[in-house]
């Protein structure tokens, strides 16, 4: 991981730009050491009674009822202690934070994920979590999974502790496949012969005009998102040394093109106006218009709830010479500087992420709990449904995050999704699409380095 703190205008910048939102910008950047003891952050422990004020995004309401027991908990551990919860929709998260950073009142807990954490690390705005550890007996990086904390920690240091993640799967629909005779799908990350050219037969296998009309009724494929395939592909959106855009690569390039082409050349995957108005990707995979679908275990908990729907899930497919790439999103939780707490900060957090934290992950938010002797039990690989959830768990070796640089989030946002989007639609060429999108990218990073 890369870490530079971002100058002024590009801080304010990427606050603006996440999910494809524009949030308003409010904030100065936070200046103090990443690394400073728990000791020297917070009021020493105490029975004064304290105040926490936790922040989270997402207004579901398993989530908030999840975020109520936690607060409970805490409560329960430390009758002095009271936690509240700040909700928010993910669009307004940014904008939270920020404002409550610049006005000297952060919370005192904050969610972090694989887009977040690099954004405010970049800002020296949030804690080094590692000193609090060490000085815990009651607490162990040792619990989960170690890939995890080696995509986190950077120069000795680390200011997330991870709660879940959500490795990206293929979801398929078993009863679509046994009606087009089709095998279910292969559940080995190493099996090769699941591989891009596989994956095509098997989507136009499944792609039908089953009234006869005319028009496509039901779609082999529909990809959400395209990154996790760029890194199939053995591309990237920067190079090596994070210092100019990767796109232009012959890897990048390829991967990019072959996405294209699943819609625009084999029509196995819908454009937006095919679908418009008939919801996700996920309502179409429930309404049996897409017999494939690219997400996180997110989309366990839902489809789960779906009376009748036969399903299942398979790892990603093999790009030609590639190794296998378990493209995955996690999240957990820090602790940002300035909050007068940080001692209870801690405390709160080894709740937010102790094993029955993580029990609650599996079988009520549905996510792979970051504890691997919680995933691997009955609490999630032993649940029901999919027969194969075991395939989230086998890609853990093969784990693989977007780039952790801080102004990744800009880079997206701004700089690479809309163009690709156009070319995804065939409105400009991915090489055109790649050639406006490179000098946006090395505009940010030249800013970002100070070039």
């Amino acid at each position: 991981m890369t870490t530079r703190r971002l100058s002024r205008r590009h801080f304010l910048q990427g606050s603006a730009l996440v999910a494809g939102g524009a949030f308003m910008a409010a904030c100065a950047p936070v200046a103090g050491d990443t690394g400073a003891a728990a000791a020297d952050e917070g009021e020493s422990m105490s029975e004064e009674p304290i105040e926490l004020v936790a922040q989270y995004w997402g207004t579901r309401p398993e989530f908030i009822e999840d975020r109520e027991i936690l607060a409970q908990r805490m409560t329960e551990k430390f009758p002095n202690v009271t936690a509240s919860q700040n909700s928010v929709p993910g669009g307004q998260y940014g904008e939270k934070v920020l404002t409550a950073i610049a006005a000297g009142t952060p919370p005192d807990t904050m969610q972090l994920n694989h887009r977040w954490e690099p954004f405010f690390r970049g800002q020296e705005a949030l804690l080094n979590v590692i000193p609090f550890a060490d000085a815990d007996d009651e607490f162990t990086f040792d619990v989960f999974y170690p890939r995890i904390i080696e995509l986190g920690t950077t120069e000795g240091q680390l200011v997330t502790v991870p709660r879940g993640w959500n490795p990206f799967v293929i979801y398929y629909n078993r009863a679509l496949f046994a009606e087009a005779g089709l095998d279910d799908l292969p559940t080995s990350w190493e099996n090769d012969t699941w591989n891009w050219d596989s994956f095509l037969e098997t989507a136009q296998a499944l792609t039908a005009d089953s009234d006869g009309d005319g028009r496509t009724d039901v779609y082999g494929m529909f990809f959400p998102y395209w990154y996790p395939f760029l890194r199939l592909g053995g591309g990237d959106v920067l190079s090596d040394d994070q210092q100019s855009s990767g796109l232009g690569s012959p890897e990048a390039l390829a991967a990019l093109q072959w996405l294209a082409d699943l819609r625009l050349t084999h029509g196995v995957s819908p454009t937006p106006a095919e679908i418009e108005g008939l919801g996700s990707a996920q309502d179409l995979f429930t309404a049996g218009r897409v017999a494939m679908f690219t997400a996180g275990a997110w989309g366990i908990g839902a489809l789960t709830r779906v009376e009748g729907l036969d399903w299942d899930v398979g790892p990603l497919p093999r790009a030609a010479g590639q190794p296998p790439v378990g493209y995955t999103q996690y999240y957990g939780h820090g602790i940002p500087k300035g909050t007068q707490s940080a001692d209870w900060s801690w405390e709160y957090l080894k709740i937010i992420s102790d094993e029955e934290s993580n029990i609650t992950v599996a079988q009520t938010i549905g996510d792979v709990p970051a504890m691997r002797h919680i995933a691997e039990s009955e609490h999630f690989a032993g649940l029901p449904k999919p027969p194969t959830r075991q395939v989230f768990i086998d890609s853990a070796p093969h784990m693989q995050v977007w780039p952790t640089i801080a102004p990744i989030t800009e880079i997206m946002s701004r700089a690479i999704t809309p163009e690709l989007n156009l070319a995804f639609l065939g409105e400009k060429s991915v090489e055109d699409a790649v050639a406006a999108a490179g000098p946006q990218v090395d505009e940010i990073l030249a800013a970002f380095w100070g070039n």
